[in-house]
């Protein structure tokens, strides 16, 4: 098994946490797709984002934890697949700070819809394009 390369990996932590949006996938109940891009925050090697339980990808996750989330970049791509699940009490408390400092929104206070915290643990991330190609496309 070949080592990782802990330069790519930093790199990719950085850019994930300095990106403003991602493509997230889900799978609807009948098995149709369902991308829709979000705002999103990196976080000790997870993905948060908040979503309203009125929404199509908060029912396809509650249904389906599997998810695929990508950046828009199509020319240096990363790429994640993932489990998503509701974040607790006190990760929603300090994560919203997080949501507040990069986009200047506080979901527990937003009353347009009931929202959700969803906490997405990678098991799998794919990069090309990053100047690291030598080393493959599986960097998780």
């Amino acid at each position: 098994m070949k080592r990782r390369n802990p330069a790519r990996l930093r790199a990719i932590e950085a850019r994930l946490s300095r990106e403003t949006t991602i493509w997230l996938a889900t799978t609807r109940h009948d098995g149709r797709p369902h991308l829709v891009p979000v705002w999103y925050v990196w976080l000790e090697g997870k993905i948060y984002l908040s979503t309203g339980t009125d929404t199509q990808k908060y029912l396809n996750m509650y249904r389906n934890q599997s998810v695929s989330l990508a950046l828009p970049d199509t020319q240096n791509v990363i790429v994640i697949e993932g489990e998503a699940h509701a974040a607790n009490r006190e990760t929603t408390t300090i994560l919203a700070d997080y949501f507040y400092n990069k986009y200047e929104w506080d979901f527990r206070y937003d009353e347009t819809t009931q929202w959700r915290l969803i906490e997405i643990t990678p098991y799998k991330i794919l990069a090309w394009g990053d100047g690291y190609d030598q080393d493959g496309t599986r960097v998780l």
